[in-house]
């Protein structure tokens, strides 16, 4: 994906003519709408000189409360580079004309004029509807992954990302370091803080999962001093594994055992909770599930505040698949 440089020597910015947003309003699959000079607008794009639906910065993608993990410094929003400038037009491809929006030239003070508008506008609350799901988007999300193999990572930094959009730190280990064997750990933002281990499993292995997961928890305490009680530690697998596969069995006895409720979330399910702009504090573990309760369709539901338009079982989303 390329990048804006400084040698790309871009002469201009865009802004909206009146720049007083007083609301945002989205409606699944439809763009963005700006409450603006007493009208809605369409809410473009204003060509950022640091484009934030691109490129993540680097606080995003490490955590505070982890220092010394070595992480891996791959900023991309999308993972397989989806979202692109379109140099030679000088316009991102996303982008619709609009009388709404004017070119400005920049320079310092259109710069933090512009920056300030950011700021204001992520100061506005508004219902977060991106996409709807169907049974037939997440049969081509899943087709489109499954074609990542395990020595890629773009399985890896895609969960990232979206724990990073469940307003998060997320941190991805460094590829190629031996000493780290955990594959991400995290902080929110939001509190009480939350903060724990992830294991990411998109085979069909998630028992050796829910093995790995005790290693970094002993891990994190050893090196970070974090009790394992603190650690809300996280399996996120493709999809939810069968009762026979043993994984859901041993969640419950390390519960049982040790006291620890390892939650287990699928691609699928972080999907739904980005796509609707989901609060989630992983702290609650009430993304637990085990041998006896083997679905958070429910939990789920209730952090969308509505009922989950995907058939029961569909590819492991919310439970197993039947």
């Amino acid at each position: 994906m390329p990048l804006l440089t400084k040698s790309q020597k871009r002469t201009t910015i865009s802004a909206l003519r009146s720049s007083d947003v007083r609301a945002v309003d989205q409606k699944y699959n439809e763009p963005t709408r700006l409450w603006c000079n007493e009208e809605w607008v369409t809410a473009g794009c204003l060509r950022c000189t640091d484009p934030r639906c691109m490129k993540f910065i680097d606080a995003e993608i490490n955590c505070r409360h982890f220092p010394d993990f070595s992480y891996e410094r791959d900023l991309n929003v999308c993972p397989v580079g989806a979202i692109k400038w379109n140099f030679d037009k000088e316009l991102p491809e996303i982008a619709e004309p609009s009388s709404d929006y004017t070119d400005i030239p920049i320079n310092h003070v259109n710069l933090e004029a512009h920056k300030m508008f950011i700021r204001e506008l992520d100061k506005i609350h508004w219902n977060h509807q991106f996409q709807k799901e169907t049974d037939g988007i997440m049969e081509r999300i899943y087709q489109d992954i499954s074609q990542f193999d395990g020595r890629s990572m773009v399985p890896n930094i895609l969960v990232r990302n979206l724990i990073i959009a469940l307003n998060h730190e997320c941190a991805k280990s460094r590829t190629g370091d031996v000493y780290t064997r955990m594959d991400d750990v995290y902080s929110s933002n939001l509190k009480p803080t939350c903060k724990g281990v992830v294991e990411i499993e998109f085979g069909r292995d998630t028992l050796e999962a829910s093995r790995s997961i005790l290693d970094d928890i002993a891990v994190m305490h050893s090196r970070n001093n974090l009790d394992k009680n603190d650690n809300a530690a996280l399996v996120v697998c493709l999809s939810f594994p069968n009762k026979r596969q043993g994984y859901f069995q041993v969640i419950k006895d390390i519960n049982r055992v040790l006291g620890l409720k390892i939650q287990t979330i699928s691609l699928g399910a972080l999907l739904l909770l980005v796509w609707n702009g989901a609060q989630v504090n992983f702290l609650s573990r009430e993304f637990y599930v085990d041998f006896d309760n083997l679905s958070i369709r429910g939990i789920t539901e209730f952090r969308l505040n509505r009922r989950i338009n995907l058939s029961d079982g569909k590819l492991g989303i919310l439970e197993p698949e039947k």
